[in-house]
């Protein structure tokens, strides 16, 4: 009889951990999502692997692979990120950048891998209510007068934003954002979390 129970007990947790998992997995089949180049969002799962390449499943599908020419953006839930497909300046084929601000003036990041040093590369794209990326700054760029620029001449139809930008001598990452998302949203904001070598 203790066997019989034991074995119901075991059986019985195994079924439970089954369908927890099964949730969990339909739970981040919801959190996900791809947008075609015709506006279509297709919910599904979004695996960035360490090694190979990132992929998107649909509830009706098999894995396939994330490629800019074939999806407009996407987001991933668990990270809170969303990647567009974009041209950069003086590039033909689009690449996916993570957005960091989204409204009239998008911010754009490009991050690359210096496995070498463990460090990463960072360069910075600002465009304006869709338009071409420039190149705002990078981490290992020292900003020119042309960069401050080109920030300056897309923040000139908000004269608030305009003012304190132009009396304000910083060009950090953080003053750059929290400029973009004061435009977009009303809202002063610092802290980003950025730890970048400028």
């Amino acid at each position: 009889m203790r066997s019989v129970s034991k074995k119901l007990f075991i059986a019985s947790l195994a079924l439970l951990l089954t369908n927890f998992a099964e949730a969990q997995k339909t739970k981040k089949r919801i959190s996900d999502y791809v947008i075609t180049p015709k506006g279509d969002t297709m919910i599904c799962v979004i695996t960035i692997p360490m090694f190979g390449k990132d992929t998107y499943t649909t509830m009706v599908d098999t894995p396939r692979v994330l490629k800019p020419d074939e999806i407009k953006e996407y987001y991933i839930h668990s990270k809170n990120e969303l990647y567009r497909s974009v041209f950069r300046p003086g590039e033909t084929k689009p690449v996916f950048l993570k957005v960091l601000e989204t409204g009239k003036i998008d911010l754009y990041e490009d991050l690359t891998a210096n496995t070498a040093k463990d460090t990463y590369n960072a360069i910075w794209y600002i465009t304006k209510e869709p338009g071409k990326l420039i190149e705002l700054r990078g981490n290992k760029l020292s900003p020119g007068k042309g960069q401050k620029n080109d920030l300056e001449k897309m923040l000139m139809d908000n004269n608030d934003v305009y003012d304190a930008y132009l009396h304000d001598t910083k060009f950090t990452f953080d003053e750059v954002r929290s400029y973009i998302h004061l435009y977009n949203t009303g809202i002063w904001q610092q802290g980003w979390g950025k730890t970048y070598e400028h």
